[in-house]
């Protein structure tokens, strides 16, 4: 089985057994690599530009693409290319990959139990908007991610 670990699993130490292929993508090498961090025996591989997308995409319908930043999609990218599981504690990253039926495992956290999709509502005037906006179009207002129940 291989594994794709996220900076929170190479920070916190995340030791799979000793005959599991370990991979990362380039953005998480860059997000740990000065902090004095071993990378021996984990290959770094770049997620096919495709894969990317399709992560995006999905992420866009979920309502999490605002929160993911380009090294979560980078993460999970890489997971559904290589087929892999991926080693984190980030909320987004587990619910998209729940939606794509990526496999994922939590450190410390107890980590979701349902798939969650989610909407913008404008703190002001109360609408709701299936995709993000910097304030409300209508009235300015700030928006804030909500769970569609």
């Amino acid at each position: 089985m291989k594994y794709v670990l996220d900076s929170s699993a190479i920070i916190e130490g995340f030791s799979p057994p000793l005959d599991q292929e370990i991979i990362i993508p380039p953005g998480v090498l860059e997000e740990v690599k000065n902090k004095g961090y071993e990378f021996e025996g984990m290959k770094i591989i770049s997620p096919e530009r495709r894969h990317i997308e399709k992560i995006e995409e999905i992420a866009r319908k979920t309502g999490d693409f605002e929160v993911l930043s380009p090294v979560d999609i980078e993460i999970l990218a890489l997971a559904l290319q290589e087929n892999a599981i991926i080693i984190t504690d980030d909320y987004a990253i587990q619910n998209v990959a729940e939606h794509m039926g990526i496999k994922w495992i939590s450190l410390h956290q107890r980590g979701i139990n349902k798939k969650v999709r989610w909407k913008w509502r404008c703190e002001s005037c109360g609408r709701y908007y299936s995709k993000y906006y910097d304030t409300c179009p209508v009235c300015g207002g700030k928006l804030r991610r909500v769970r569609i129940k």
